[in-house]
């Protein structure tokens, strides 16, 4: 897992949920750290992120390319519970790079209507985003999928 996705340029960052800062915002979260990383060619991406609703924080995985979609199907969306050293997004995404088979096992929230419940409204306003940032790269070119991919979600300043 980390040979495949490696580290993204560092000239920017890159940032997917800031298109739906608003949209979260109403559902009640908060955006407390993000990291996305898109792999090259295709456009593959993971995003790790730390949110807090409620006065509670959880960490978010997701997971989606058109391998993933076209292999395994839907986007993976996974809302995880961060342990006492998890600080921030990068601290999450090093604990998933490092256990990549036991993670959402290790990670797994203890409040299940809470994971459920995130889940479900990620998995909305994902679908939102893919369908205006991803979609039209999956479905086309996918040999620059990755460059136009980084262009788009660069952080707005």
């Amino acid at each position: 897992m980390n040979d495949y996705w490696g580290i993204p340029d560092r000239e920017y960052e890159l940032s997917l949920l800031q298109f739906a800062k608003d949209q979260l915002s109403e559902m009640g979260y908060s955006i407390l750290g993000e990291k996305v990383e898109v792999c090259s060619g295709a456009g593959a991406l993971t995003l790790t992120a730390v949110i807090e609703t409620k006065g509670l924080q959880f960490g978010l995985y997701l997971h989606d390319g058109p391998k993933q979609r076209k292999s395994r199907g839907p986007p993976i969306i996974m809302v995880l519970r961060l342990l006492p050293e998890m600080k921030n997004a990068d601290d999450l995404r090093r604990y998933v790079l490092m256990h990549p088979n036991d993670f959402s096992i290790v990670l797994l929230p203890e409040n299940n209507s809470l994971k459920e419940k995130a889940e479900a409204d990620i998995r909305k306003i994902y679908t939102i985003l893919y369908n205006s940032k991803i979609k039209d790269l999956y479905d086309t070119d996918l040999s620059s999928a990755a460059d136009v991919l980084r262009i788009r979600l660069r952080k707005e300043s």
